[in-house]
């Protein structure tokens, strides 16, 4: 990170320092202050170019937003929390209801 962070900080300390000096400000209030706005400017900029993602887990486990938790009642459909106002895709509740119908299928087997 400090290869990202060192040239923004100078960067932007320098346009700090050249802006306070020609606002009129003493040089060393410039110095200072210029070198505040350089390293939250040059944070804000290496944290902005640093590759993100979630990392990756290890092999054989599923995604951990796709872990399943049990229903209350015991069946192992995973409970959606809906919210009244927020209604649901069609398309949606229609794989649902198959999905439903399929496991019903296998397990009447």
């Amino acid at each position: 990170m400090a290869d990202l962070l060192i040239p923004a900080l100078i960067r932007t300390w320098f346009i700090f320092l050249v802006t306070f000096i020609f606002l009129g400000y003493a040089v060393p209030f410039s110095i200072f202050f210029g070198f505040v706005g350089g390293l939250a400017g040059g944070l804000i900029s290496a944290w902005w170019e640093i590759k993100g993602g979630a990392p990756a887990g290890p092999k054989g486990l599923p995604p951990t937003d796709k872990l399943r938790r049990p229903a209350p009642d015991g069946s192992d459909e995973n409970p959606r929390f809906e919210l009244p106002f927020l209604k649901t895709n069609k398309a949606q509740q229609r794989y649902m209801e198959r999905k439903k119908k399929a496991r019903a299928r296998r397990t009447n087997r």
